[in-house]
């Protein structure tokens, strides 16, 4: 059984989805429901929680955003919400290439912060 929960914000920000290039047809392939289906959405505010999931991920926002939260209180900075955003657009193929480059540069990082210290103790035997 699919869960639905009314949100009233609900039809605002979907509207402004589909004001940003999602059509209501796009809405509904990547959802896996009908067209009419997404015009109930859009006229009831009431979505199943997995055509949310599908919606916000394929949007790059929140579920949370989605159904009318406030984002600010999701402890993230704007310079991290733009790079979840860029990752959410990528491939999933190339999500994990850039965790893979991510995790490598902070071990450079690390490794170098190491060297330094090192050397700056024996400096000051």
């Amino acid at each position: 059984m699919t869960t639905k929960t009314e949100r009233p914000d609900l039809v605002s920000r979907l509207t402004e989805i589909n004001q940003k290039g999602i059509s209501k047809t796009d809405m509904a392939r990547i959802a896996g429901v009908s067209k009419q289906a997404v015009s109930g959405w859009f006229r009831t505010g009431t979505i199943s929680k997995k055509s949310a999931l599908a919606i916000a991920e394929a949007a790059g926002v929140s579920v949370a955003w989605l159904y009318g939260e406030s984002v600010e209180e999701t402890g993230l900075s704007a310079d991290e919400m733009e790079l979840l955003k860029l990752y959410r657009q990528l491939p999933e193929p190339e999500q994990r290439n850039m965790l893979a480059v991510f995790g490598a540069r902070l071990k450079e990082l690390d490794e170098f912060v190491e060297r330094y210290v090192r050397r700056r103790a024996k400096g000051s035997e």
